[in-house]
């Protein structure tokens, strides 16, 4: 999928596709410089999506990549569950990244977009997120409290969201979610 966000001259239309083998260093690189700064140097994204992979649990990850080749950001999906067994139906969103150069170019706008037609397309139908209201409800995403979910750590209510991506995910069950085991260590 080619996209043309509203991009400079400077910043040309990217690729979004699924994640390849031998991206994933690049992938590392791309969460190191997008969240290393706001985390004092702490690699957790690369790490949880390095843990992520190696346990079979990324749903979906899919890379946005430069006219030049280079991986430009990053997204990824994975099943959770609330209050039981998994479900295919029900994944989060996490993490979302963008190299810093490349932020505000539409990039991260066209990996969400696209990342949730092909969880849409896969039979999903809840996507969770921890994130910036202003920016996530920009796709759909409610207050997952509004249907009677809640994250098993503390967050801000209106941080915490959900989009229901097929017809009768209004009937999703009520109660605690859980992320993938991989990203207990990195929730505490």
């Amino acid at each position: 999928m080619v996209c043309s966000a509203a991009m400079t001259d400077a910043y040309p239309s990217h690729l979004i596709r699924d994640e390849a083998p031998g991206d994933s260093a690049a992938i590392a690189a791309v969460l190191a410089a997008a969240f290393e700064p706001a985390t004092g140097g702490q690699p957790a994204e690369a790490e949880l999506v390095a843990a992520l992979r190696v346990a079979g649990a990324l749903s979906l990850s899919l890379v946005a990549e430069a006219p030049d080749g280079a991986l430009i950001g990053h997204i990824a999906f994975s099943p959770v569950t609330v209050d039981g067994p998994g479900d295919d139906r029900l994944l989060g969103l996490a993490p979302l990244a963008v190299l810093p150069a490349w932020q505000g170019h539409g990039v991260g706008t066209a990996l969400v977009e696209a990342g949730l037609a092909r969880a849409r397309a896969a039979g999903a139908e809840l996507v969770f997120v921890l994130g910036d209201p202003a920016y996530y409800r920009r796709f759909g995403f409610r207050p997952a409290a509004e249907r009677g979910i809640a994250w098993e750590h503390a967050a801000p209510a209106d941080a915490f969201m959900v989009l229901a991506l097929a017809p009768g995910a209004g009937a999703a069950p009520r109660g605690v979610l859980r992320y993938h085991a991989a990203f207990d260590r990195f929730s505490e």
